[in-house]
């Protein structure tokens, strides 16, 4: 693909591959590496602009952040500045971040937000590790993009639930564990079950993904609400903190879950 599309020489081809020790190419202009992959894509020009290019960045950040739960790994790869941005919206107490005071709701959400290496780099892990052990109920934003829903709605399609694919890259996409980030009370979801379909009953559920929506709940009347049974629940399941040396008894019910 690197010769064909991109029209280098073999040689430069397994050169830069060697160089990345995986089937990546580096952009010049970022510290980022793209696999090669994604080039596919780019096959025929005239076809991009049906592409779903939320599901292809949320497919990749979700394989990402699998490979980097892993204890031996030390990076993230991937579309990282949605998942900035998403920390600074629903976090505001976690990460040191700046508004952006001239932003109007025109332009995409994302510039909202200023950050710099300096901003970023100023916390150390054990350090965000503590914020996130001391999050309570008030500290999250659970709908941070109200003012934002008149340039871009809310649709319903972000309440599908089952397996994304992009290439051959499948992950599972199950809102039902986040209906309090969509105004709705969170209740205990159905256990997860695991069963793994073809590439094209993927294809085929997200072209019908009318039928695999996650069933409303009641709408919140406090952010962030959830059912009288939840949170002893989420304990029990669940890992409540981050930092290392904590026991593992349960929080007061104030404290939030982490995604």
């Amino acid at each position: 693909m690197l010769v064909d599309l991109l029209m280098v020489s073999p040689e430069s081809a397994r050169a830069e591959t060697a160089q990345c020790r995986r089937p990546y190419v580096r952009l010049q202009w970022s510290a980022t590496n793209v696999h090669v992959v994604y080039l596919e894509a780019l096959r025929d020009l005239s076809m991009t602009e049906r592409y779903a290019r939320g599901v292809a960045a949320l497919v990749h950040m979700y394989d990402q952040l699998n490979n980097a739960s892993m204890s031996h790994n030390r990076q993230l790869g991937g579309y990282i500045t949605l998942l900035q941005c998403w920390i600074y919206e629903h976090f505001p107490s976690v990460a040191d971040s700046t508004a952006d005071q001239e932003y109007d709701e025109d332009s995409p959400r994302s510039c909202r937000w200023i950050a710099t290496k300096k901003t970023v780099k100023s916390i150390r892990t054990p350090a965000y590790r503590d914020r996130l052990d001391r999050l309570r109920i008030p500290d999250v934003c659970w709908i941070p993009y109200g003012e934002h829903r008149e340039v871009r709605d809310f649709h319903v399609r972000s309440c599908y639930s089952g397996l994304l694919r992009w290439g051959p890259v499948a992950i599972y996409y199950r809102p039902e564990r986040i209906v309090w980030q969509f105004g709705y009370t969170q209740i205990i979801p159905d256990p997860s079950v695991d069963s793994w379909v073809s590439y094209d009953d993927i294809h085929d559920r997200w072209m019908h993904y009318e039928d695999h929506i996650v069933p409303a709940c009641e709408v919140c009347v406090v952010p962030g609400a959830c059912s009288s049974d939840y949170m002893d629940w989420f304990f029990r399941i669940s890992h409540p903190f981050m930092t290392s040396g904590h026991t593992l008894d349960p929080l007061p019910h104030g404290h939030a879950p982490q995604p």
